[in-house]
């Protein structure tokens, strides 16, 4: 599409070109004389020039204005008056231009060997405009046609840019109020930890509020970009991790590992953090021991993230289905990978011998193979 309109004003030459001269190709032999091709090379000019000029008010004007607003009679009409023209154009080139054979002492048109070709006249004498008339229609129908077509592809195509220029506008608006909801969100749990340390006037307040303040700054000039470095994102989660590790006690342990090179792609960011959040609030039990476990691997194109902590006691809500006042980190995630990694994403969450997995792979550029979303 690019290419055809970039070199437009070429095809359009091109094909103008060859619909006026390709009557001129195919003449019969007794009619390439001088005074026989001056003269339907006038005609060919006069009449060809109106259809072009009709072609371009029916792409421009016509067809855009009349038809694709369904007002096919004023159309009709103007197209009647287009074919009017140029038969009574055609008519009368044929006697402002007469060929050979209408001068009363020109010999009959013949063949090279002298045989006279069928159905045409053995002696001098005037010939009809008229068999040439119906191939002018043709051909002026033809032309119509074609722009018509043109004009409706144009409509067609810009149509089609605006519905996706639309929906982009949408998905950019509907990720921005998601990342919205993600920021308040971790900040209410965050300041909740702080809150925990402050009460048992643990000497970890400081270091709480620093590591916030850097969880707040990643927040404020990263996460609002469209995509972040891998590696960003991963020093987000570690912050994340240290900060919830402060509160645990002997009991909890938590590791966090990557592998693969962290470097070489950029993600979307605060994708990952709902997880680990659901990670340490259903996977704590109390006095209960248990592990958290989340780890991130990067495989050439494919990343894969997962987390495992203990299933919560039965009568609790899981992971899987957390209460109503804390259900938007996992619907925000699933919103998201939707429009951000449509069909490039696989998330799989399950509960099985009281450990609770989530794993999410990823497909970090666009290929044939890609997994489809759930």
């Amino acid at each position: 599409m690019k290419f055809f309109e970039r070199y437009e004003g070429w095809f359009h030459a091109i094909g103008w070109a060859v619909f006026l001269n390709l009557p001129l190709l195919t003449l019969p032999d007794f009619l390439l004389n001088r005074q026989d091709l001056i003269s339907i090379g006038m005609a060919q000019l006069l009449t060809g020039g109106l259809m072009i000029t009709f072609f371009y008010v029916n792409l421009h004007q016509l067809t855009p204005a009349l038809l694709l607003h369904q007002r096919t009679r004023r159309f009709a009409l103007l197209v009647g008056v287009m074919l009017v023209s140029v038969v009574v154009l055609k008519v009368l080139c044929f006697y402002v231009f007469p060929p050979s054979a209408m001068h009363p002492d020109a010999p009959p048109p013949s063949w090279p060997d002298g045989t006279v070709p069928p159905g045409r006249p053995a002696g001098p004498g005037p010939h009809s405009p008229w068999p040439g008339v119906l191939g002018t229609i043709l051909s002026l129908a033809g032309v119509l046609l074609v722009s018509s077509m043109i004009a409706l592809f144009r409509n067609h195509t810009r149509s089609q840019a605006l519905q996706q220029q639309i929906m982009l506008e949408k998905v950019s608006t509907e990720l921005a109020m998601l990342k919205l909801q993600v920021s308040p969100h971790f900040l209410f749990n965050t300041l909740n930890n702080i809150r925990w340390l402050a009460r048992r006037k643990s000497d970890q307040t400081e270091a709480a509020v620093v590591t916030l303040a850097q969880l707040l700054r990643y927040m404020l000039y990263q996460a609002q970009q469209d995509s972040v470095p891998l590696r960003k994102e991963v020093q987000h989660l570690q912050d994340y991790i240290d900060l919830q590790k402060m509160r645990l006690t002997d009991l909890h342990t938590v590791t966090f590992h990557h592998t693969g090179d962290i470097d070489a792609h950029p993600i979307e960011p605060l994708l990952f953090i709902p997880f680990v959040e659901n990670a340490f609030k259903y996977g704590i039990h109390g006095q209960q021991p248990g592990h958290i476990h989340i780890a991130l691997a990067v495989t050439d194109d494919t990343l894969t993230f997962v987390t495992e902590n203990p299933a919560p006691p039965a009568g609790e809500p899981s992971t899987a289905e957390p209460d109503p006042g804390s259900g938007i980190g996992v619907a925000n995630v699933r919103k998201r990978l939707a429009l951000h990694y449509a069909h490039r994403h696989e998330i799989t969450l399950t509960n099985e011998n009281g450990l609770f997995r989530v794993a999410l792979t990823l497909h970090l550029h666009h290929d044939t193979h890609a997994l489809p979303g759930h």
